[in-house]
């Protein structure tokens, strides 16, 4: 591809087609829903009151089908060769979709996920499969099946991270907005134009839903649909963010160690990650499910601290990219070993600081 092509054009052009395309298939969803009663189910965990709306994210899958068939031609982008991994993201979100309105269990969920991921990895040629750890934590080499295993249980875990986001109004749709526009840059420089695009496209969605998500007269969540859709799509990026390091030239631009290729990228969603093993822990030492669903979330300790939604939307994205930043600008003086370790400690000092705000809060609402 001609490297004067303007670009930064098509990507201002396809931003502004996907919010009207997007503009038109949320309305259109919002009548569908008014009209089929799709509303969020309320209970004591809830941080809304009121009708609320959900199953957004079905229009993240829409629109991203509808550029598919129309931009396949462009002949810098190969969507053909992008096809079972578009294709198994429409199936997570339509799975999601399903579980917003039917309750099924966690077990059964992830069963059906471990099964879309496997046979996306084991047939899709374009999605590679992590094999080489490039010397992180001194391993390289892994195998065929083990690698194959591991990237499945990467995406299973990344999908739940992000699937705890779907919370308070604007998390998740900031979030994306900070994670897919963060990458724009890095994998132009490796002419993914293609995962550019997808980019693109979710940065021009989640702006869009964040005017029904903070509406008060129709409040509308993406729902599962949108939470696994996004979390399949952030798994697919962070592991193309790995496997293509022993290759990528911004291994040489920014002097980047490979070894701590897997450290920046986990770095990436940080604050998810501590949230999902906070909850989780809690929940295990109290002997419930780990996946039993609760009101001990980060945002909701912000929240209960007296934070506005938008305001905990934003604070939780922005110290999960000073991690990131902190992360990248000290990589270079760090093997692996050293670097995880730090990234534990700044996770660990998060941990004890939200763990200070929450029990404050309760100490409050006793006293």
């Amino acid at each position: 591809m001609n490297s004067e092509f303007p670009f930064f054009i098509y990507y201002i052009g396809l931003l502004i087609a996907t919010l009207f395309l997007s503009r038109f298939i949320f309305r259109k969803y919002i009548q569908f829903a008014m009209s089929y009663n799709l509303k969020k189910p309320t209970n004591d965990r809830a941080v809304h009151k009121g009708i609320v709306f959900t199953g957004g994210g079905i229009v993240y899958a829409a629109v991203i089908m509808v550029a598919a068939l129309i931009l396949d031609n462009l002949d810098f982008l190969e969507f053909s060769n992008f096809s079972p991994i578009i294709a198994s993201s429409i199936l997570v979100a339509i799975l999601g979709f399903y579980d917003d309105f039917v309750d099924i269990s966690a077990f059964n969920k992830y069963i059906v996920l471990t099964f879309l991921i496997l046979m996306l990895l084991y047939a899709n040629a374009t999605l590679p499969i992590i094999q080489n750890l490039n010397g992180f934590l001194g391993i390289y080499e892994i195998g065929y099946i083990p690698g194959l295993l591991f990237t499945s249980f990467v995406y299973l875990s990344i999908m739940n991270a992000i699937n705890l986001t779907d919370g308070i109004d604007g998390y998740l749709a900031i979030f994306s907005i900070f994670f897919f526009t963060s990458l724009l840059y890095n994998f132009d420089v490796n002419k993914f134009y293609t995962l550019n695009t997808v980019s693109v496209i979710i940065i021009g969605c989640s702006i869009m839903f964040l005017r029904y998500n903070f509406s008060k007269a129709k409040k509308l969540f993406v729902g599962d649909a949108g939470s696994l859709f996004i979390g399949f799509w952030i798994a697919t990026y962070l592991i193309t963010y790995i496997t293509s390091a022993p290759t990528s030239p911004l291994v040489n631009l920014y002097k980047i160690q490979p070894e701590n290729i897997p450290v920046i990228a986990i770095s990436m969603i940080s604050i998810p990650v501590l949230d999902t093993l906070r909850v989780m822990f809690n929940r295990i030492i109290n002997k419930k499910s780990p996946f039993a669903a609760d009101r001990n979330h980060l945002h909701h300790i912000l929240l209960d601290s007296g934070m506005s939604h938008l305001r905990t939307s934003l604070f939780l994205t922005v110290i999960n990219w000073f991690n990131c930043v902190l992360i990248f600008l000290i990589e270079q003086n760090f093997n692996s070993k050293e670097l995880t370790i730090i990234y534990i400690f700044i996770s660990f000092l998060w941990f004890i600081s939200f763990e200070y705000v929450n029990r404050r809060n309760v100490s409050l609402l006793k006293g």
